[in-house]
């Protein structure tokens, strides 16, 4: 397996991710880049215009250099992660310079699931200018999707979503999914904005019910996978219009969210 195509791509990745990408790259790649050379010839790949091989990028090399430290320092943690974990170890027949993937390293691989660079890219790119709501944030939602982890990413803000019209409505932990909103936002609920006329209002009870049949119930399952990059980012801007019309509530109610 080859390392991500950009240094934004890799960093976007958790400690955890970048030390299995690492790994599979040692796994797969060149003898001569097996040991801490991947981590220089990856630079070099990632970085053309630093060493004179690319265009100068806009504005100049201030923020590039930036990336590179943090790209070199986020290979190194990792490089230094596999080998005091024991997936990698020195290649006594290279004197040190290279190193092999130990049969540990070999059972982590099999055992762990890596990451898409697909979904990394695409999901870094769809919220560089979007900012969920703060409670998401708090709950690294953001963080979750960017990495590419799109089921988990709504399963747990599916859960805290629940969560919230569970607390802010005053129900018990028995009441769950779409018979929670068909509860909480009925024509008489607590939830429900009687400022609204009552096809509006009846419209909000829908779409909460809606995500919970058509999303919630699906993402809830571990053996699902979007197909669609597009599709999970739909979900996700309706998780997130859900979230902010449930603080709304909230606000209207005199309440914080939980």
């Amino acid at each position: 397996m080859a390392l991500p195509s950009s240094a934004a791509d890799y960093l976007a990745l958790d400690p955890d991710q970048q030390a299995d990408v690492l790994l599979g790259a040692l796994a797969t790649c060149p003898e001569n880049e097996r040991g801490r050379n991947i981590i220089v010839f990856t630079l070099q790949r990632w970085f053309p215009a630093l060493g004179g091989f690319g265009p100068a990028p806009v504005g100049g090399f201030g923020g590039m250099q930036n990336e590179r430290r943090a790209a070199e320092e986020a290979l190194e943690e990792a490089y230094a992660s596999l080998h005091s974990g024991g997936d990698i170890r020195p290649d006594p027949n290279s004197g040190g310079s290279f190193c092999q993937v130990t049969r540990k390293g070999q059972a982590r691989l099999k055992a762990t699931t890596m990451p898409n660079p697909r979904r990394v890219t695409f999901a870094r790119l769809a919220l560089e200018h979007v900012q969920l709501h703060p409670t998401l944030q708090a709950r690294h939602i953001d963080d979750f999707f960017r990495q590419g982890k799109y089921e988990t990413a709504l399963r747990d803000g599916s859960t805290y979503l629940e969560d919230a019209i569970r607390t802010l409505g005053g129900f018990q932990n028995s009441d769950v999914g779409t018979k929670l909103c068909g509860k909480a936002f009925s024509a008489n609920g607590p939830l429900a904005d009687q400022s609204l006329v009552a096809g509006e209002r009846d419209g909000w009870q829908q779409l909460y019910t809606g995500f919970f049949g058509a999303v919630r119930n699906k993402v809830a399952h571990r053996s699902f996978q979007y197909a669609s990059d597009k599709e999970a980012l739909s979900h996700l801007m309706q998780l997130d219009l859900l979230v902010e019309q449930l603080a709304a509530t909230a606000a209207r109610l005199g309440k914080q969210m939980p």
